[in-house]
């Protein structure tokens, strides 16, 4: 008797085991290669992939031989899953070729917090273009180095005038001559860049940082002659307000040792400092939303689900801001008061971000579901506005749609193209046709179809595992009661 309601009791664990298993949310983090075969001039991508994520962890890419790293990008994607809303995370390093040819790369790992992710590697092939080339160098015309300086440290600016708000990148590096006659090694670098980065990190700004991880020496020419610059930090900066941005001057200590000649016993110790810099910050001009609009140089790229509707029919818009600026922060559009024709429910964002480290580029999308009233062509352009500044131009600009749509003429809904249609991947483009009676949403409700769903497999594996419980509970007490 016992034994058998003990066994009856492992299956109904073993059960629910499975039941709980298939209501996890997937965490596994992957990495993604890009296109192994691909131009000289496009550049190679390795994507790491963290679902269920609020935060940016830092992670360090592997060098690839023949490549030099070209700044990291960042996407924030929400999703809905068991309906709950979970973040993923996909953080992309761009690799540039320094010459056509075939690479390998080899299996790497990479450590994401406390976990490491694998990668078999690939063949990397690079095409020769003729459109195209890859500077073998860098000219780095604005850095002035020091007289009968062979090696300096240079804090420099992108810009030495902004408007409050406009994007400045800060760049701290190490420069040091081919033929410098001594040989130099970092100490206690990390130690030494964390009290640089609070000197020179300006309060009051929204701030976008590349995180360089490793030191990889680059070419340039400075005056005519031939250095190595080492990047030290690098950082975009969004000053929040109208106050001069004041950088002080920083040293880095760094061991020396004669090239020639026997070893001394205890290198000898050397300072480098760089100048201080002043950016200026101009306010910006009298408007009604000044401090409360976006600067940067943007564009519009939208798109509609389906061109036409019947009457009460949902359809889903995409409003996608794209451009240089401060993404992160990009507010959503503003919906005029002029909604009698159409219902417009609140959005959902999503954005990515491609830092430089000169500039932040990438592109806000919010996903709108309208859903009209009345018979007719409705313009969009009387539904929404985005004002913003444009520091190019030194005035505010308004992106506004050109969109139209067309309600009534039974038919099949008509698919468009849409720059933005990545926006509006993962959902299956069914159309719920509601019967309109008044201004309710619901009106007509019992006429939707809802006959043909689409399958979810951790869905049916639930539905599975529940019958499986049920039924073994049902046998449980049926058992003990006969016995």
């Amino acid at each position: 008797m016992m034994l058998a309601i003990f066994r009856n009791f492992l299956a109904l664990f073993f059960c629910v085991s499975i039941a709980g298993f298939s209501q996890v949310i997937e965490n596994d983090i992957t990495i993604e290669l890009g296109q192994t075969n691909f131009p000289i001039e496009r550049p190679f991508t390795i994507s790491v992939i963290i679902p269920n994520s609020d935060t940016r962890p830092s992670i360090t890419f592997p060098d690839i031989a023949g490549f030099t790293k070209k700044g990291t990008s960042a996407s924030v994607t929400p999703s809905e899953i068991g309906g709950k809303t979970i973040t993923n995370q996909v953080i992309t390093q761009n690799y540039q070729a320094r010459a056509p040819g075939r690479f390998r790369v080899p299996p790497f790992s990479i450590q994401v917090n406390d976990e490491t992710v694998q990668s078999e590697g690939t063949i990397l092939v690079v095409r020769s273009s003729a459109t195209a080339s890859i500077p073998t160098n860098l000219t780095a015309t604005a850095i002035v180095p020091p007289p009968n300086g062979s090696a300096f440290l240079s804090l420099r600016a992108s810009k030495s005038i902004i408007f409050s708000g406009e994007s400045v990148a800060l760049t701290l590096s190490f420069f040091v001559a081919d033929n410098y006659p001594y040989k130099l090694s970092f100490t206690a670098l990390d130690k030494q860049l964390q009290a640089i980065n609070k000197k020179i990190r300006p309060a009051n700004a929204w701030e976008e940082n590349l995180n360089i991880t490793e030191l990889n020496p680059m070419p340039v020419s400075v005056g005519g002659k031939k250095f190595r610059e080492f990047r030290l930090y690098q950082s975009v900066f969004f000053p929040l307000s109208n106050q001069t941005l004041k950088l002080p001057a920083v040293t880095l200590w760094l061991g020396k040792e004669p090239i020639i000649g026997p070893p001394s016993a205890k290198p000898e110790t050397i300072v480098f400092t760089s100048k201080p810099l002043t950016v200026a910050v101009r306010p910006l001009p009298a408007h009604p939303l000044r401090g409360r609009v976006p600067v940067g140089l943007f564009r519009l790229e939208e798109g509609l689900e389906r061109q036409r509707v019947s009457v009460g029919q949902s359809v889903r818009y995409t409003f996608s801001v794209t451009g240089e600026g401060n993404i992160a922060t990009l507010p959503a559009p503003e919906t005029l008061s002029d909604t009698t024709a159409v219902d417009v429910f609140p959005p959902k964002e999503r954005h990515t971000i491609n830092n430089s480290g000169t500039e932040v580029t990438g592109h806000k999308t919010f996903t709108y579901f309208v859903v009209p009233h009345q018979n007719g062509m409705i313009s969009l352009i009387n539904r929404f506005q985005w004002i913003y500044f444009n520091p190019q131009t030194a005035r505010y600009d308004t992106l506004r749609p050109r969109l139209q749509l067309q309600v009534g003429k039974k038919g099949s809904a008509i698919a468009i193209n849409s720059t933005v249609e990545a926006a509006l991947s993962g959902t299956n483009g069914e159309t719920v046709v509601v019967t309109p009676a008044g201004d309710s949403l619901y009106a007509g409700i019992e006429t939707m179809d809802s006959t043909h769903q689409p399958l979810s497999i951790p869905v049916l594996i639930r539905a599975i595992a529940n019958v499986l419980i049920v039924l073994m509970l049902l046998g449980m007490i049926f058992v003990f009661f006969k016995r």
